[in-house]
């Protein structure tokens, strides 16, 4: 959480601004920023200024150098793009313009009509890069080009793809809210899953916002102090004075608590603002930062929309004790100790990971901690080694119940180590840890791709029970089906977390032992492999094949995944290119196209737009001739 050191990598060495961030900021929000920096600040309300930008995992603040206040200017639920310049700002001395990165952050805010009307014209002497604009520099597309991270001479990276605010966050004039009896509607499917009806013509604009609402009802009208914020304008339009809310883990859509304010009060308007941040630096990794951030947010604010993800993760409501970190410290000091005793059955580390995953979720300290020491990492993936792909337990090679209780222990602890891997690419202690421990990541990546092997047959020892025993034969084998579903599902999961670690490395931001293209080849290097690929194309046309079914929150979320991994498979991985293009060109040609993509995912949730955008590259790659 500060500048970076020479590996790209964030570490504690602004002690004055960190004191005065642990001073001014409530704990929970302290312990949810994710990077600073310190850069020349330019937007409607400050010309080109010297300050610190901060980022925590929703907000991005700015804070003097040296620190004297703080302020909320950005909320990442609004933003529309984070790009990378080309350009060479002409108040930079010649050697500085050599060394700068221009970030520009394009976001919505509200402000009062009178005032956009005042306003208009005033940025142009300001901000001549206006995305819209035909003669602005250049905004690079390629994301991956390591040479921008090493050479002098700056590279600028992708044009940002989400666009999803553009479309999903005005309202529909004939739109309304569903009422409370159409909320019985809702039917749930799978897992932490949340389907809507289908509906004839989705994606008009009017039956996109009317989706988007009903799914966003039961989790974004419970609070409504920041729309209340956003109705406060004593202050600059585009920059709002911090406020706690008291609540790290409150997330709103643009979509929902934006169009809100907008209707409840008809004086605001929506304006498309701009914040860019001039930082003199090659090195800096804080671009990385914020994509990264926006990224993790876009995923969690899908998830939000599925209620049962909610109630799952969302602090309890009623009385609640004041956050403390010195009390999540002890907890996890606690959870670990007995994690680590020999004595431990099966179903007591199930339960014990179950807890930490559940406070890791409410409390991003505990993932802090997770990687601070490299010992429960090793222990957790040891752990599965003890029961994928097969169990060393001789009895469960027979036993199906047995199986099933490992299985679902597996599957929890893979989606505890999913969970650390989330959002944590600012730590410096992740990296170390995975570092020292390269022998265990690579076994764990071997685990994920495996397919857990499962008894065939359950003896029976009594002729009396064989239809009896046939019967709890199907259930098992049911059950165990299932587990295998959902083992696959968050070993895709984690493998994704495992994927951007690597593409870190790609940009020359860690060890060159964590670049995605060696990563790939580690992976074509073991057979299960090519099962595992299999398995994700067949889950990706099985879930564009249903006709008019939406999808889940999260099963949205995991069709962006897999679609990175397939992404990644065709980019880096020449074997893995070739098996895909040769054995499913069919399946792509006919079932994984672009109409049944559409089909399938609301325009609410936020992570549409960047599947889509994905969804693109993986059919552009999938149509390449061999080479």
């Amino acid at each position: 959480m500060a500048s970076p050191t020479p590996s790209g990598f964030p570490a504690r060495s602004n002690s004055r601004l960190e004191a005065f961030l642990r001073r001014r900021l409530p704990p929970e929000v302290y312990d949810a920023i994710r990077a600073y920096e310190s850069c020349i600040v330019a937007s409607d309300s400050e010309k080109r200024t010297l300050k610190y930008v901060v980022l925590s995992d929703r907000l991005i603040y700015l804070t003097e150098n040296p620190p004297k206040s703080i302020r909320r200017v950005v909320a990442l639920r609004d933003v529309v793009a984070i790009d990378l310049i080309d350009d060479s700002p002409e108040f930079l001395t010649p050697p500085n313009r050599e060394t700068n990165q221009h970030i520009r952050i394009i976001y919505y805010s509200t402000i009062l009509k009178n005032e956009c009307e005042k306003s208009k014209g005033v940025r142009k002497f300001l901000f001549p890069f206006h995305h819209t604009n035909a003669n602005n520099k250049k905004v690079k597309e390629e994301i991956n080009d390591p040479v921008f991270w090493k050479g002098k001479k700056l590279k600028s990276l992708n044009e940002s793809f989400f666009r999803y605010h553009q479309e999903s966050s005005t309202p529909s004039k004939d739109s309304t809210l569903c009422p409370p009896s159409d909320l019985k509607k809702l039917s749930l499917h799978g897992q932490s899953a949340c389907r809507l009806l289908p509906t004839p013509s989705r994606r008009s604009c009017q039956s996109a916002s009317a989706t988007c609402k009903a799914v966003s009802m039961p989790f974004g009208t419970t609070n409504t102090k920041e729309p209340q914020e956003l109705s406060d304008h004593k202050d600059s339009p585009s920059e709002i004075p911090f406020k706690c809310s008291g609540n790290g883990n409150e997330f709103y859509l643009a979509s929902s608590s934006l169009a809100s304010a907008l209707q409840s009060n008809p004086n605001l308007e929506k304006k498309e603002s701009e914040l860019h941040l001039y930082i003199i630096s090659t090195t800096s990794s804080i671009f990385l930062h914020l994509k990264s951030s926006w990224n993790n947010y876009i995923i969690k604010a899908t998830l939000l929309q599925d209620p049962l993800y909610v109630s799952e993760f969302s602090p309890a409501t009623g009385n609640q004790r004041p956050y403390r970190s010195e009390e999540k410290i002890k907890h996890f000091g606690q959870l670990k100790s007995e994690l680590f005793l020999k004595d431990n059955t099966l179903g007591k580390i199930l339960c014990l990971t179950t807890e930490l995953k559940g406070a890791a979720q409410k409390n991003f300290i505990l993932k802090r901690l997770f990687w601070k020491t490299s010992d429960l990492f090793y222990f957790l993936v040891n752990k599965l080694h003890e029961y994928l792909p097969e169990s060393r337990d001789k009895n469960a090679l027979q036993n199906k119940s047995q199986r099933a209780n490992e299985l679902l222990a597996c599957i929890e602890i893979i989606q505890t180590l999913g969970l650390m891997f989330r959002e944590t690419e600012t730590e410096s202690s992740r990296l170390n840890t995975l570092a020292a421990k390269r022998g265990t990541l690579f076994n764990l990546m071997v685990i994920l791709i495996s397919e857990p092997r499962i008894p065939k047959l359950c003896p029976v020892f009594d002729i009396h029970l064989v239809a009896g025993s046939t019967l709890v034969e199907m259930s098992f084998d049911a059950e165990l089906q299932k587990l295998i579903l959902e083992y696959t599902d968050t070993a895709t999961a984690l493998l994704y977390e495992i994927l951007l670690v690597f593409q870190q490395g790609n940009l020359g931001l860690g060890s060159t032992n964590f670049a995605i293209s060696w990563m790939m080849s580690f992976l074509q290097s073991r057979p299960p492999i090519i099962t595992f690929v299999a398995s994700i194309v067949k889950e990706v046309v099985k879930g564009l094949s249903a006709s008019f079914q939406l999808l889940s929150p999260g099963q949205a979320v995991l069709l962006y995944q897999r679609f990175y991994i397939l992404k990644s498979c065709l980019q880096y991985s020449k074997t893995l290119a070739e098996y895909i293009r040769n054995d499913y060109r069919e399946e792509f040609r006919y079932f994984i196209h672009m109409p049944a993509l559409e089909k399938r995912l609301p325009l609410c949730y936020p992570i549409t737009q960047p599947t889509t955008q994905l969804f693109h590259e993986v059919l552009k790659l999938v149509e390449q001739n061999n080479v």
